[in-house]
């Protein structure tokens, strides 16, 4: 009994290790379809993180040879900087065919960070402490485990520069297992200001060229990543030959290595484009998707130097069987149509049948979108993409539906009529939850408007507004008004209709364009004068409703419409049937909150409203004589009670001189009428008369460029003073600073002053020598002595080590120490100056208390789209692909050695003195010899140094003659040696010590 009970436990213990085996198993498969289907990949890591306690053996899974290709490129992927991390320590068991997870992260992320949340801090400055004592074991396995917590923990935000040369030696290991792990974190940390990457070339050389695969592939993937242009001229010839292995996996990983390569070192393009050229019409699928991918990136940057590339782009396309190759040559030719017509009429026969037969997404989309860019000429094929996208417009997935709008934008100049015949699912877009969706749509209703479709568009543009956000509603009031103005209003017809629709707009809650609104007023009103009567009738009521000065952010920007709104009316007037009520709206009390330009408007516009009516009452009384005075009556008394009592008292003691001026000048004016009438009955009146008159001139538009076409007056002299009057007030500053100069040297007095000067004099007056030199011996002299303060920010002029010129001990003591002391920072000063006259990237130096928010106005002009400074990596591809556009791969090559590409070594010997006939390191000789040789090279070098550039040839000569003449003596030596008798052994004994001492 007891032993089948032990025999139950134990089934049920290898029952649940089994069980846990499997749910590990199909998480980690799960993962892998994650990552291909974009699922969400992290989750389940982390789960499958939990499931493995610290001390489980490492799970294998089984993988076919076509899971195992597809796991190694998306490792590949994980393995870049903004990548994750979880599965870097993945490795593949050759021998049993299978992949090990290696679970030390649940160690550090399981039971360190989630255990440790009140003190995180705490607990990853300890782990960082472990790991730095750890990487500098001499065990190897030691030292791999801590660069893994520490790649780990870079991805964490903790940055693992300090562990560099811990990383090179980690990779330079003969183990493949923890080489893996070396250029793991080099592929993560590295970067173009590492210093140790100056240490790897030979490494990744060595690895290259290895006949081990995995090895091989490790270096690839490194140097991909962390690529500088000094790796990839030393290393492009490396990779090159690699396209040249039997292993198709590393002529894949050489293909695309080759891209970051001629990003960073673009000479490298035209000697290897032939080569290149070559892998499409490779054996193995996977080098002609790499290739394909590799020249597709190439020509979409820089389509016209690959044209001649098309015909073996064409066969591929209607060869190939991968839907992501295809994808690729269906880019490139969408970049190659618009520079080569006759290509879209050979591409409608392959492109049609695509769209016809394909179901995958992405490839429709991109064969639509080739259509719509480079082949609008095709009208039948045209037609077919347009049907698709009526297809993908009713999809209810907000990615197809997106991309659809956009590539019926392409068609809004070529085919608005196909276009249009989607209107209806275009308007539904304008509703759609996902804001690219209403902008992209919001885009072709623009694109689409007409004459006749004006007034609808705008109706259903002004529905739309009621249920849009803030910022989507600013965007639609900007569309109806730049509808509407765009090419000087040549849309629309009817301007009563669109001085209402702006009037509409003024009420159009949380609105940011009151002032746009405002100038389009303005400008119709000036412009067209039929409409004047009219748009007085329709903006009135405007300024009598109250709810529009209530200060809020609802009427944030209305104060600027009311503004226009108000001079509109105050300068057409004449067509007011109500001036009292006018008057009281714009002297109400609640005007004094709006801003202080607002107030001095509404004002004037009282003003202007009261002399109005006052001069239709004298013309409809008196008639043409106005030579009668009519006296003033109630209904005029009361306006100008209603202005000059106390509802103008507030804007004459406001803060702002604007509307305090014009407030006590109106009021000034009222007093004056009422007074004149007091004396005279209608003399006041004739006064208000006068100033309507004023009022009454007409005021013309005027265009901004207007005064740009006005030429000066031939009598005109600018350089002419003002006034010779004014000469007395602007003395010459001269006298007095030579009297404070004479007064610091002792002298007793003062000079006396020689009266004012001209002020022509001061431009004019000619300086002799003596007083310029003395002025520039001053100058010198300042000079001097800043430099000996702040000499550190100084540059150490070139000519001063072979100028020969006298200098004080002084000053070459202050200058000797200056260069000693701070070569560093002028070495780093003239790098900065070198960068900026080449145009390179300059770091902009911190400023204290500078802001970095910028507040700029949002330029409605050219798009009214917000400016958001995005992320702007250090190397951008756009950068990188620019320099690549001076290289045109298929141009002869011109010069000696432009086209070829340099020999391939595993360890290269660069001999720095092979030129000159000195010291060898890598020969082998006696040690006097080398002496010797040491000798003579310091000689020469010396007599090198003192000798001009031209005396080369006769160093030579002379080296020649010199080598000659020791070869002849050491002949006569021996021979004379050899004469004499044998020397004994102890000579023979202490010579060897000597030797072997040297």
């Amino acid at each position: 009994m007891t032993s089948m009970s032990s025999m139950g436990s134990q089934s049920n213990k290898d029952r649940s290790k089994t069980a846990s085996s499997a749910t590990v198993t199909r998480l980690f498969q799960k993962s892998l379809r994650d990552l291909i289907t974009g699922a969400s990949f992290l989750s389940r890591v982390v789960k499958l993180n939990s499931l493995l306690p610290a001390s489980a053996a490492a799970p294998k899974i089984k993988l076919n040879c076509a899971k195992r290709r597809s796991f190694f490129s998306f490792l590949c992927v994980l393995s870049r900087p903004n990548g994750i991390i979880t599965l870097a320590q993945t490795f593949y068991d050759r021998e049993h065919q299978s992949v090990i997870i290696n679970p030390f992260f649940s160690s550090i992320h399981q039971t360190g960070i989630r255990s440790h949340k009140d003190n995180q801090k705490d607990f990853m400055n300890k782990s960082l402490q472990d790991i730095r004592a750890e990487v500098v074991s001499s065990d190897i396995r030691t030292k791999s485990i801590a660069i893994e917590k520490a790649t780990y923990l870079h991805s964490l935000g903790f940055n693992m520069n300090w562990a560099s040369f811990h990383v090179v030696e980690l990779m330079s290991t003969a183990n493949v297992k923890y080489k893996r792990v070396g250029y793991l974190a080099a592929c993560q940390s590295f970067g173009d200001d590492t210093d140790v990457v100056l240490l790897i070339p030979n490494l990744l050389k060595k690895d290259l060229a290895s006949p081990n695969p995995a090895e091989a592939a490790l270096a690839i993937s490194c140097l991909a990543n962390i690529v500088t242009p000094e790796l990839s001229q030393t290393l492009v010839a490396d990779v090159y030959s690699l396209l040249n292995n039997h292993k198709p996996d590393l002529r894949r990983r050489a293909c695309l290595c080759l891209y970051k390569c001629f990003l960073r070192y673009p000479e490298a393009l035209r000697p290897s484009f032939a080569r290149l050229t070559e892998c499409l019409e490779d054996d193995d699928q996977t080098v002609v998707q790499a290739a394909v991918t590799v020249l597709s990136e190439l020509a979409m940057h820089n389509p016209k130097t690959y044209l001649p590339l098309a015909p073996k782009f064409y066969k591929l396309l209607t060869t190939s069987s991968s839907n992501w190759m295809t994808i690729k040559l269906v880019k490139v030719f969408g970049a190659l149509t618009p520079l080569e017509p006759r290509l879209g009429k050979k591409l409608v026969g392959p492109l049609s049948e695509i769209l016809e037969t394909t179901s995958a997404k992405s490839l429709m989309y991109e064969c639509i979108r080739t259509v719509v860019q480079g082949m609008t000429s095709q009208e039948k094929i045209v037609r077919q993409a347009v049907d698709k996208l009526k297809d993908m417009l009713e999809d209810t997935d907000p990615n197809i539906k997106f991309l659809a709008l956009h590539a019926l934008t392409f068609l809004l100049d070529s085919h608005p009529r196909i276009v249009a015949e989607h209107k209806g699912n275009i308007f539904g877009c304008l509703d759609h939850e996902d804001s690219n969706i209403q902008y992209c749509a919001l885009k072709i209703v623009r694109g689409l408007v007409t004459k006749k479709t004006l007034m609808d568009t705008t109706a259903h543009l002004m529905g739309a507004m009621g249920r849009a956000d803030k910022k989507f509603r600013d965007e639609l009031v900007w569309s109806v008004i730049h509808i509407c103005m765009s090419d000087r209003y040549a849309l629309v017809t009817d301007f009563v209709w669109y001085l209402s629709v702006l009037a509409d707009l003024i009420r159009v809650p949380s609105s940011s364009h009151g002032k746009l609104v405002g100038d389009q007023i303005i400008d119709v009103c000036l412009r067209v004068e039929v409409i004047r009567e009219s748009a007085v009738g329709i903006l009135s009521p405007i300024l009598i409703d109250p709810t529009l000065l209530e200060m809020s952010s609802v009427n944030k920007t209305v104060p600027d419409a009311l503004k226009a709104i108000a001079w509109v009316v105050g300068e057409y007037a004449h067509y007011l049937t109500d001036h009292a009520e006018l008057v009281h709206a714009l002297t109400q009390q609640q005007v004094t909150q709006l801003p202080g330009p607002v107030q001095s408007v509404y004002i004037h516009s009282a003003l202007k409203i009261y002399s109005s009516a006052v001069s239709e009452h004298l013309q409809a009384t008196r008639g043409s004589d106005a030579s009668i005075l009519v006296p003033e009556t109630e209904d005029l008394a009361d306006i100008r009670d209603i202005i000059g009592g106390k509802r103008l008292m507030p804007f004459m003691v406001s803060l702002n001189l604007e509307v305090r001026e014009r407030s006590c000048q109106l009021k000034t004016i009222l007093d004056a009428v009422q007074d004149a009438e007091d004396e005279e009955a209608g003399s006041g009146m004739a006064l208000v008369e006068e100033i309507a008159n004023v009022f009454a001139e007409e005021i013309q538009p005027v265009s901004t460029k207007a005064q740009r076409k006005l030429g000066a007056p031939e009598d005109l002299n600018v350089n002419a003073p003002l006034s010779t009057e004014w000469d007395h007030l602007l003395e010459s500053s001269d006298s007095e600073s030579d009297d404070e100069y004479s007064g610091r040297k002792g002298k007793k007095g003062k000079k006396k002053s020689k009266g004012p000067k001209n002020v022509t004099d001061l431009f004019t007056v000619k300086k002799s020598k003596e007083q310029i030199a003395k002025e520039e011996k001053e100058a010198r002299k300042m000079l001097a002595n800043h430099k000996k303060k702040m000499g550190n920010y100084y540059l150490a002029p070139e000519e001063e080590a072979g100028s020969g010129g006298r200098k004080s001990k002084k000053d070459g003591k202050a200058a000797a120490a200056l260069t000693a002391t701070d070569s560093a920072a002028m070495q780093a000063m003239q790098a900065h100056l070198a960068a900026h006259s080449l145009g390179g990237p300059i770091s902009r130096p911190s400023i204290k208390g500078e802001d970095d928010s910028s507040d700029e106005d949002e330029d409605f002009e050219e798009g009214a789209a917000l400016k958001i400074g995005g992320y702007q990596p250090t190397n951008a591809a756009s950068k990188l692909h620019s320099n690549l556009v001076a290289y045109d791969p298929l141009k002869p090559s011109e010069g000696r050695g432009e086209g070829e590409m340099p020999t391939i070594e595993a360890y290269p010997r660069f001999d720095p003195y092979e030129r000159d006939d000195a010291f060898n390191p890598f020969s082998v000789g006696d040690g006097k010899k080398k002496k010797k040789k040491k000798k003579s090279s310091k000689k020469d070098k010396d007599s090198a140094a003192a000798l001009p550039s031209g005396g080369e040839k006769k160093e030579k000569k002379e080296k020649k003659e010199k080598k000659e003449k020791t070869k002849e003596k050491d002949g006569d030596g021996e021979k004379k040696k050899k004469k004499s008798s044998k020397p004994d052994d102890d000579g023979e004994k202490k010579k060897k010590k000597k030797k072997s001492k040297d």
